[in-house]
């Protein structure tokens, strides 16, 4: 598991938590991001993440991306000890 702001472009993740308080989940939520959903990680480049899911694009702050804590599907070519950066 790590932050989300770790993860790079063309990683699928799955939101396993968050780590910030009430006023972060209430706003992570309200974008459609709960414990579960896959992401699909668009852009990792200096500025926002740029995350894919259920067809929306969204821009994710790196302070943010902190604060989503995510495990990788565990399938790509890095095999298990992808999940482990």
């Amino acid at each position: 598991m790590c932050p989300l702001s770790q993860c790079k472009s063309g990683d699928t993740v799955y939101i396993k938590g968050f780590t910030g308080g009430s006023q972060l989940r209430s706003k992570l939520h309200s974008m459609g991001l709960m414990p579960g959903e896959a992401l699909e990680v668009i852009s990792s480049n200096c500025g926002p993440l740029v995350v894919q899911t259920k067809g929306v694009k969204l821009a994710i702050g790196c302070g943010m991306a902190e604060s989503i804590m995510v495990s990788c599907h565990c399938s790509c070519d890095r095999g298990a000890d992808c999940c482990q950066r």
